[in-house]
């Protein structure tokens, strides 16, 4: 059991840590990220070996308040998610507000009535807790089969099917325990301490179905957050040496460029601006390029897919290197603008394209280029090399 707690606090962090920027997101990401961060807490304050060694009155508290808060986000993120009306949402808010003021008047006064005795007052707050969480979950587990069924791919489907069913199976443990809750508290002759430990299975396997499948379900998007972190990085030294050139051609601040570097739709619309930054500047430098092949280039040329041989377009990667650092170090010098200035690389038609070149392109100029090229005193002052952009 204790292998089974540790596993689901795993996934739980590791998910919670990659959820966090969606904290700054829309709503539905809001609620969802939310949601697992305080499901993580409620799982840690519940983990066998914490509850050995500090207050099982104050960390049964935690936990149960923590489960409050992680019932409420998910029920938001499934009504957004679902298109429910407002009205909903501000009735969920009320009874979850309702609970969280009652548990925690409660739990302040006498941190023991989590184990103590089921007073007619505490089996009704049970009561309230386990049909609000229940609704939640069962409100989770149909919108993600419903979800599932409509999902064409099978590692997607099989994925969210996982969470409906953990979700389910969670369910299902509410409402066996708001039974035996009712059953202690009104007399019948039933042993909790028998019954914990196969509720408590449950609610791990539940939630851990429900953790894995959301992390499953993720994969994809993971995999194309990695392959954007390997062309922003791929891009840098190409869009570097625009950025301490052409200072101008930056969209945003650095502040803005940290959040951006977490999250997946960020960090692919980070990639599609740094593109439009190089080509911004690599418009502005147009005009000290020379037309013809780079100084020092032998002429030969390599074609590339979809290029006519013979255009001016025929350049290979380290061919448009090349012709870069001379226009860079030609603006260095101070040199006037060329009466008839060369042009790039024309590629396209998707972004993909360019992102392709400019990282092949920006990995031969690194490879070329010896030393920064240098402002002149006219140009503002470039950021530093350092910066988190």
């Amino acid at each position: 059991m204790v292998i089974l707690a540790a596993a689901l606090m795993i996934f739980l962090w590791g998910l919670a840590v990659s959820r966090l920027p969606g904290l700054w997101r829309d709503s539905r990401q809001r609620a969802l990220s939310a949601s697992i961060i305080a499901l993580a807490v409620s799982r840690t304050a519940g983990f066998p070996p914490l509850v050995d060694e500090l207050s099982r009155a104050h960390l049964g508290a935690a936990q149960h308040l923590a489960a409050m808060v992680a019932s409420y986000w998910f029920l938001r993120f499934v009504l957004l998610a679902d298109g429910r009306a407002a009205a909903w949402h501000r009735a969920s808010a009320a009874v979850m507000l309702t609970l969280l003021a009652t548990a925690a008047v409660t739990f302040a006064v006498s941190p023991g009535v989590v184990d103590g005795p089921l007073t007619p007052g505490v089996v009704t707050f049970w009561l309230a807790l386990d049909l609000y969480v229940g609704t939640a979950l069962s409100a989770g587990a149909v919108l993600f089969g419903r979800t599932a069924a409509g999902v064409p791919a099978r590692w997607s489907r099989a994925a969210l099917r996982g969470v409906a069913a953990g979700a389910g199976l969670l369910a299902l443990d509410t409402l066996f325990r708001a039974v035996v809750t009712t059953m202690i508290g009104a007399g019948a002759g039933v042993d909790p301490a028998r019954l914990t430990p196969p509720a408590e299975f449950a609610q791990a396997v539940g939630a851990l179905l429900m953790v894995a499948g959301g992390a499953a379900v993720s994969v994809p998007r993971g995999l194309s957050a990695l392959a954007a972190y390997r062309s922003l990085l791929a891009l840098r030294p190409l869009w570097k040496a625009m950025r301490d050139t052409f200072p101008q051609v930056i969209l945003f601040s650095p502040r803005r460029a940290i959040v951006e570097l977490a999250g997946v739709d960020d960090v692919h619309l980070r990639v599609y601006r740094r593109v439009i930054e190089i080509r911004d500047g690599l418009l502005a430098l147009r005009v000290h390029l020379p037309p013809g092949p780079a100084a020092g280039d032998s002429g030969a040329t390599r074609p590339r897919p979809g290029i006519e041989p013979g255009t001016a377009d025929q350049n290979g990667p380290e061919d448009e290197a090349r012709r870069i650092a001379e226009a860079l170090h030609r603006r260095a010098r101070g040199d006037e603008p060329v009466g008839e200035p060369g042009s790039w690389a024309t590629v396209g038609p998707e972004m993909t394209d360019e992102v392709a070149w400019l990282s092949a392109v920006s990995t031969a100029y690194r490879k070329i280029s010896e030393q920064p090229v240098s402002c002149p005193p006219a140009a503002p002052t470039p950021r530093p090399s350092g910066s988190s952009r």
